[in-house]
Parts: C-alpha cells; structure tokens; sequence
C-alpha cells in the first residue's frame, strides 16, 4: 500500500473516531465498523466491481447497516469517494486510534512452544512494565527459537531467546 493511502485513511479513521464522545463509545464504534468491514468482504466481488454502479453500492451499504448511520455513512463516504479499498486500512487506523486512547499496547510475541494462559499473562505484565503501558499480546510459535522468547513492541525488538544468544555467542567468537 502507498503512504500516501495509508495517510489519506489515517485522516478518513480520525474523522470517524471523532464521532466519539468517549473511550466506550469509541470502542463501540470499531467494533461495528470492523464488523462491517467483514460483513462486506462476503460482497468483494460485488463492491470491487467497476461495471456495479456507486449509487447501487451505496444503496447496498445503507440498507445492510439502516440500524447504524455512522458506519453507513462512513462506508458511503468511501465509495462515493471512490476510495472503498480503504475500508480494511481504516479500520487497522482506527485500531490504532482507540489503543492509543486506551493506552494499549499491541505487542507480538514469539516462542518455541506455546505458553499457558499464566504464562501469557506474566509476559504481558513483564512487557507492560517495560513498556509502561498495558500490553496485549498475539502470540505464535515458532520452535526454530529453541527457548526464550522474542517480543517486538512497535518498533522495539526484545529476543530472548536461546538462537538469539547462540547467534550472539558466534558473532563474538568470529571477531
């Protein structure tokens, strides 16, 4: 994706979030336009498709989501625009916009074998304390790691793990 499209959905995302009174109320509205935006996948073809017309798209749209005008409207706006290939982009920025209203932080975490629901939660803890923010976490395996575990924060690296120290150890002993 261009940044200048990532851009124009970032401005399209805080529009929408501006809608929001409140952290709840902002919560509220992701999860019903991210509902939307998975509802509408099931129409891909149908949405992408030049030969349809915008103002039958629209009319879909409107019908499909009457029960909530923000979203619809926001979905209208795109299409009317002819930027609707911006709708999975604006939510992930609108994904974006309400952790940072929450002071949440999405963290990705990797380790050799899966961790317990305990285990999970001390990560997150430990990465929330280094962070100084809450961390939720998404977690997957990859037993090539031998141990430890690797986190990545943003733009914050954290290995742990034991293929990590090993490549460190023989980087040392080559110089």
């Amino acid at each position: 994706m261009k940044s200048a499209d990532r851009i124009l959905a970032g401005r399209y995302a805080r529009a929408f979030d501006a809608l929001s009174e409140n952290n709840a109320d902002a919560a509220e509205r992701f999860n019903a336009l991210k509902q939307a935006a998975q509802v509408l996948r099931g129409a891909k073809a149908y949405m992408n498709d030049p030969a349809v017309a915008s103002v039958d798209k629209i009319h879909l749209v409107k019908e499909a989501f009457a029960s909530d005008k923000e979203v619809s409207g926001f979905i209208s706006a795109l299409l009317e625009a002819k930027r609707y290939y911006l709708l999975d982009v604006c939510v992930s920025e609108l994904r974006l916009l309400l952790d940072k209203r929450l002071g949440v932080l999405r963290a990705q975490v990797q380790t050799a074998f899966e961790l317990s629901a305990d285990q999970k939660k001390r990560v997150e803890e430990a990465l929330g304390q280094f962070a100084g923010k809450q961390v939720q976490a998404q977690y997957t395996t990859d037993p090539s790691l031998l141990g430890g575990l690797s986190a990545r924060l943003g733009d914050v690296l954290i290995d742990g793990t034991l293929k990590g120290r090993f490549a460190k150890l023989q980087e040392e002993l080559t110089k």
